[in-house]
Formats: structure tokens, C-alpha cells, sequence
């Protein structure tokens, strides 16, 4: 079983990799945690095909570049709320054990969560993303918690997004509410299988809805 990097050997490579003015190479690495809280990387992140045996805990840190983990495994949770990202956050084809919290933060490229598979549920609520959201065969499951259940929602309540919104073919085992939400773009659902509610009140959309074989209990547009 490979060792995991320690918190001082992932400091020692970003230190490294800003001075020569590159991302941070974790490249199918094994970390026991990603962990900078309130801190700012100058750097990008290259985690592809990584496993964190613990959580990402990013809450309030500025990464001035990508956060490349395509193909990783994250055993617990991805937390980047209030965060200021500088560049693409990439979880295509990534699976994570537990939730994705990027609650109110910034993210100035574009999010690719294709074929992300998350235990638990996503929050972007409030988030405000200046490029596209590609979020095509994610699927968000149930799971159990300490005993407690944890639905499968998606919220995007409250988020801006500069660019098209793509949930073709996700699967969403609980709700997705994109409420008082602002998209620029398109919304694609194109075959988009919601468990439990579609919530769309007071949603604003520039481009083009698009409903074409999605499936969901039922629809909220306004408040009650």
C-alpha cells in the first residue's frame, strides 16, 4: 500500500512549483488529506487519478490556477465553500464518498463534474461561475451518514452562472433546486432523471430550457 503524502511533503511541492511557476504536480498521488483553510495557492492543482483518504477542505482558500481531479478518489468530502478559484475546477470522472460543498464561492473558469459520481449531496448554492457548468452523467446517491440518511439533492439555489448549465443524462436521486438561480446560457435536462423535485422558482434563464425526456416527480416554479 503506497504511503501517503504528508502535509508538509504537498507544502514542499507547491512551494516548489511556484517558484518555477507550474501547477503543483500530485499525479496519481496518494494524500492522506488536502487541507488549506483560509489560505492562498499561487499555484494550480494537478491531482488526476489521485486518492484522498480523507476530505479536500479548501473553505475560504484562493487557488490562482485549475484544480485538476479527473479520475480521483476522495474518500470524504470536497469543501471549497467561500473559496476563490482562479481557473477550471475538473471532477470528471472523479468519485467522491461523501459531499461536494462549494457554497458561495467564486469560481472564474468552468466546472467539469462529467461522469462525477458523489455520495451524499452538492451544494453550489450562491456560487457564482463565469464559464460553463458541465455536469452530464453525474450522478448524486443516497447515502447513510452515522445512521442518519443523506439524500441525493443537487442545489444550485441562488447560483449565477455566466455561461450553459449541461445535466444531460445526470442522475439525481433526490432534488435539484436551481431557485432564484441566474443562468446565462442554456439549461440542458435532456434525459436528466430526478428522483423527487424539480425546483425552478423564480429560476432565471437566458438561453434555452431544454425538457426534452427528463423525468422527475414533479415541477415547482413559484412560492407558495
Amino acid at each position: 500500500m503506497e504511503i501517503p503524502l504528508t502535509q508538509s511533503q504537498i507544502e514542499e511541492e507547491i512551494r516548489i512549483a511556484q517558484v518555477e511557476a507550474r501547477p503543483a504536480d500530485f499525479k496519481g498521488k496518494t494524500l492522506s488529506r488536502l487541507f488549506f483553510i483560509e489560505k492562498e495557492i499561487n499555484v494550480g492543482l494537478d491531482l488526476e487519478n489521485s486518492v484522498i483518504r480523507e476530505s479536500v477542505s479548501l473553505g475560504n482558500a484562493t487557488i490562482n490556477g485549475n484544480i485538476n481531479m479527473k479520475g480521483s478518489i476522495i474518500k470524504g468530502a470536497f469543501y471549497m465553500s467561500s473559496g476563490n478559484l482562479k481557473g477550471d475546477l475538473i471532477l470528471e470522472n472523479a468519485r467522491i464518498g461523501c459531499s461536494v460543498n462549494l457554497v458561495g464561492s467564486k469560481i472564474s473558469g468552468s466546472l467539469n463534474f462529467k461522469n462525477l459520481a458523489i455520495n451524499g449531496f452538492a451544494s453550489l448554492a450562491k456560487t457564482r461561475i463565469l464559464g460553463n457548468v458541465d455536469f452530464e452523467n453525474m450522478k448524486i446517491m443516497k447515502t447513510e451518514y452515522e445512521g442518519l440518511s443523506i439524500i441525493g439533492d443537487l442545489y444550485m439555489n441562488q447560483a449565477v452562472i455566466q455561461g450553459k448549465l449541461n445535466l444531460i443524462g445526470a442522475i439525481i436521486e433526490g432534488s435539484l433546486d436551481i431557485s432564484v438561480a441566474c443562468i446565462q446560457g442554456s439549461v440542458d435536462l435532456t434525459f436528466i432523471q430526478i428522483d423527487n423535485l424539480l425546483i425552478m422558482k423564480n429560476t432565471i434563464i437566458k438561453g434555452e430550457l431544454i425538457l426534452k425526456n427528463a423525468s422527475y416527480k414533479r415541477m415547482i416554479k413559484h412560492f407558495a
